[in-house]
């Protein structure tokens, strides 16, 4: 009981301090088809809906509450889903429709649509964020585009670790790489080198923590030119160099 009272307490002292006007516990409700979850700013878990617990695999909203997404998905997805939260509580921007993989709690990969937006107090002050989740497989309209650009999407899945021209990408998509190039973007608001890189990333976090590998051997494998340029690239997109990851996971 001092537990489930303290998660409860955890709540409501969050929930105190936002803005009044800002009626964003009308999300709580059960909507079809779409996750909800609220965060302060250390990525502490204040309030999810139902679809958000059975998706990550709890049997109730209230076991999420003081969790942060290291405890609930692997180390190369938290640490991305951390960083994107940081930056929005930064800079205090609103994100709309971004595409992302969120896997469920078995670690099937599925994409969802996901917005976000900054919470603030009586004061203005950014407290926390809320934000909403839609699988593309609910969301015709949003799912054409993506369906366009999928045999593409499978063949930089499949070969993330070899050189990927975007001639190559362009033709298997039936595009001019001109058109792909901007599909891609009003897609996935990221170029599709930038999506690549940030892909061999998250692979490259899994064989930090699960494989015997050298650091230079892991740059290979996942397709960058050497040990430097993965390790610039690395902590472009972590914030730390591999070798601080690999020590603070392990």
């Amino acid at each position: 009981m001092g537990l489930e009272n303290s998660k409860y307490q955890t709540k409501l002292n969050f929930l105190s301090r936002v803005k009044p006007d800002m009626n964003f516990t009308s999300l709580f409700e059960e909507l079809p088809n779409i996750l909800f979850f609220a965060k302060d700013v250390n990525g502490v878990i204040v309030s999810v809906n139902k679809l958000f617990a059975q998706h990550c695999g709890f049997e109730s909203e209230e076991q999420l509450i003081g969790l942060c997404d290291n405890d609930i998905f692997a180390p190369e997805l938290a640490e991305q889903y951390k960083q994107d939260d940081q930056t929005l509580i930064k800079y205090g921007r609103t994100k709309k429709n971004i595409v992302e993989l969120f896997p469920n709690y078995l670690g099937d990969p599925t994409w969802f649509l996901t917005s976000k937006i900054p919470l603030l107090d009586s004061s203005d002050n950014i407290i926390g964020l809320c934000g909403t989740c839609q699988s593309l497989d609910d969301s015709s309209h949003f799912i054409r585009p993506y369906l366009a650009l999928s045999d593409a999407l499978e063949y930089i899945k499949h070969n993330y670790h070899t050189k990927i021209l975007i001639e190559d990408l362009a033709s298997i998509a039936h595009l001019s790489v001109r058109q792909f190039e901007r599909r891609f973007k009003e897609t996935f608001k990221t170029t599709s080198h930038q999506y690549i890189i940030k892909l061999r990333i998250m692979k490259s976090c899994k064989m930090l923590l699960n494989e015997n590998m050298t650091i230079a051997d892991i740059a290979i494998n996942t397709g960058f030119y050497d040990q430097s340029a993965y390790t610039k690239s690395f902590k472009k997109y972590i914030g730390k160099t591999p070798t601080q990851y690999q020590k603070e996971h392990k």
